[in-house]
């Protein structure tokens, strides 16, 4: 008996592979199919697997034309190259978060000078999508049309939550002491990373793509009363990190400051994997009831109860109580020194 392992078969053909489109999901009716049928529409198949996929090679001539696909291979482990999305900025647009924090304090003036030129940004980049929209099959553009009028609904809730800001008082002091809270978090995390003191490093800013999220949500999260309650937003940005680190969190200082202008209680519940972003969560709430205490305003602001954060992590899986068992060995000297994380 033999075995054989790690095969691969290849072909080459000088004459190139001819290349055919997946068109199994043109015609369904699911919408996240079609979805994908459009986005990948412009992909080509010169071979599949069967038990295995398939690679190949594509190449282009000095002046960029693509030249024929000549060798093709199965592959267990295919790769594939997804470039880096960089957000696009305006200067009409203030991103920093203390200078959000100082408009918000500043009034609803301030406010629309720095925020007003957000939705048209995003309407600028809504035009250029529907101008690829050009010669598209009819179903494709169906379901292209289907997206316009999503980017359309989450402008209007951005425009929403600026209009919010400027006429709602409550909602822009939480929203001034949700971006003062997490300078503050950022500043002190960034001077650990870069060993410099915090007043010392850059000034914190919004990705584009967090600040709109925050300002679609802001209807939502200080009005009870809104529809926009019964709404689940599922944001997809490949940034590679900074989504439930960042924007999530930010969301949630807001949520929790607005209630506190009002009463006390809890103000919000969020689920985060078992890694560093409890840890940034709990620094968050540290800014907050640093600004609740030391602030001139503070305790008329948020209120006299203390800010607090519980984290659960489980019991049968995390180890989350390694000194208990260290304690009833008798072995507490044996107790490795702790290693604090930076809040």
């Amino acid at each position: 008996m033999a075995y054989a392992f790690q095969t691969r078969i290849e072909l080459e053909c000088a004459d190139g592979f001819y290349p055919r489109s997946d068109l199994s999901t043109y015609q369904s009716d699911d919408f996240e199919l079609r979805l994908g049928d459009l986005h990948y529409r412009d992909v080509r198949e010169y071979a599949v697997g069967r038990n295995t996929s398939a690679g190949w090679q594509e190449r282009r001539d000095a002046t960029n034309d693509p030249l024929p696909v000549t060798r093709v291979w199965t592959d267990f482990l295919p790769q594939q190259e997804v470039e880096r999305v960089v957000p696009a900025r305006s200067d009409g647009v203030e991103f920093g978060m203390e200078a959000l924090a100082r408009a918000a304090v500043s009034g609803a003036e301030a406010v629309s000078a720095a925020l007003d030129s957000l939705p048209e940004l995003y309407a600028e980049w809504r035009r250029g999508q529907e101008g690829m929209m050009t010669g598209l099959a009819p179903r494709r553009l169906k379901t292209g049309q289907a997206l316009l009028e999503n980017v359309d609904t989450a402008g209007s809730r951005i425009r929403d939550g600026i209009d919010l800001l400027k006429r709602d008082t409550v909602a822009r002091e939480a929203f001034g002491l949700m971006n003062t809270a997490m300078a503050m978090a950022n500043r002190r995390r960034e001077a650990v990373i870069q060993k410099k003191l915090p007043g010392d490093v850059d000034p914190p800013t919004w990705r584009p793509f967090q600040l709109a999220f925050v300002l679609l949500n802001l209807v939502g999260v200080t009005d009870r009363n809104s529809g926009e309650r019964e709404i689940v937003d599922l944001l997809f940005f490949p940034t590679g990190g900074g989504k439930s680190v960042s924007w999530t969190c930010r969301l949630c200082d807001c949520a929790e400051a607005a209630p506190r202008i009002w009463r006390a209680g809890c103000g919000h519940q969020r689920h985060h994997a078992l890694h560093v972003t409890p840890a940034h969560a709990a620094g968050l709430v540290c800014a907050l009831e640093f600004l609740r205490t030391h602030d001139d305003n503070g305790r008329k602001t948020l209120g006299e109860w203390p800010i607090e954060i519980g984290l659960w992590v489980g019991g049968a899986a995390s180890p989350n109580n390694p000194a208990a068992k260290f304690f009833r060995q008798g072995r507490r000297d044996d107790l490795a020194e702790a290693v604090p994380e930076q809040t």
